[in-house]
């Protein structure tokens, strides 16, 4: 089991807390709603997804100023700039290199904000349940949750769980309520709340150009699919893949197919021509997506092909490679250095 390791950094004399578990190139979270980072670690689906994308990667998770075990007075009202220094901060903290930011749901706005205005400290972007804007809500519905959950956040809190994990179990429902309701206040939490619903990432997205994943389950309640697939189309060099379940939370609900989705993508490296491989660029990519473990139909989606000119890949690679399945031919280019 592995261990998170919490610190703190600053920002104009308040404390930001982070939390940083395993090795490898960063994978930052942008922040969720509210959170609290020891809550959180105690789940243990939200864990083992933290541990399994640790195995490959320094995750970085953080609880913005407000919630969580970072300074809990909110000093005004959120923005979005202001919550872009907060992520911005946390990336100086945790190293130098370009990092790939995981937003979830309501972190959109704010990750295609830093990506916007400091594309160089972002390598890739992955979208998980996100959206450009709620005006698929009126703004009556929106205004009523935000003061449902500063004038009742227990009861709130447990509704919202609800929404959260549709199929979920008293118990589970009431444990994920009880971790909103200890990592912020009412106040805290509808403020925030008000931010994300009356928020839009349009401006910013024109210039988010680095490569971009964007996943979306099927039957998520809080976030309807056609947000996400709204997004994945103003994003310049985006993939969308739509997920089984209905859970708005990655850790819950498939795994294998959501890690399966998350390996094509963050372990690919930029596909350079190896001089003595038989395979050109896009059979190299393909085949990295293979060794990751994803099937035709599954690479078809990441790339944006048929599954037919996949399969038609595939068929050239084994053929190039004189091997005759896919797992001996992603084994032999590995070997041999081709991916």
């Amino acid at each position: 089991m592995m261990r998170q390791d919490i610190r703190f950094c600053e920002l104009d004399g308040r404390r930001i807390a982070y939390a940083t578990v395993g090795e490898g190139p960063r994978l930052v979270f942008g922040a969720k709603w509210v959170s609290h980072l020891e809550e959180e670690w105690d789940d243990p689906l939200a864990r083992a997804f933290y541990e399994e994308l640790g195995q490959n990667h320094l995750v970085v998770r953080y609880d913005r100023l407000g919630a969580g075990l970072s300074d809990r007075d909110l000093a005004g009202p959120p923005t979005i700039r202001r919550e872009t220094s907060v992520l911005e901060a946390v990336l100086a903290a945790c190293g130098t290199d370009p990092a790939t930011i995981f937003a979830c749901s309501c972190a959109a706005v704010v990750t295609a904000s830093l990506a916007a205005q400091s594309p160089e400290r972002v390598d890739k972007l992955v979208f998980f349940g996100s959206y450009v804007s709620r005006d698929d809500l009126p703004e009556v519905t929106r205004r009523s949750i935000v003061d449902f959950v500063r004038v009742n956040w227990p009861l709130a809190a447990q509704m919202l769980a609800g929404l959260i994990l549709p199929h979920a179990s008293g118990d589970e429902i009431a444990a994920l309520s009880r971790h909103k309701r200890r990592a912020a206040d009412a106040d805290v939490a509808a403020a925030f709340l008000e931010l994300e619903l009356f928020s839009d990432a349009r401006p910013f997205l024109p210039q988010v150009t680095m490569p971009t994943l964007v996943l979306h389950r099927r039957g998520d309640r809080a976030v309807p699919i056609s947000r996400g697939r709204e997004l994945a189309s103003l994003l310049p060099n985006a993939r969308f893949i739509a997920l089984r379940g209905d859970s708005h939370l990655p850790h819950v609900d498939g795994q294998r197919e959501l890690q399966r989705a998350l390996a094509g993508f963050l372990d690919a490296v930029p596909v350079e021509a190896n001089g003595d491989s038989p395979l050109s660029r896009r059979e190299t990519e393909v085949l990295r997506l293979v060794a990751a473990g994803l099937s035709n139909r599954e690479i078809a989606s990441s790339l944006v092909l048929s599954e037919h000119t996949v399969h038609r890949h595939v068929a050239n690679i084994l053929c190039k490679l004189t091997q005759s399945s896919r797992a001996a031919a992603a084994a032999h280019a590995t070997r041999v250095g081709y991916i």
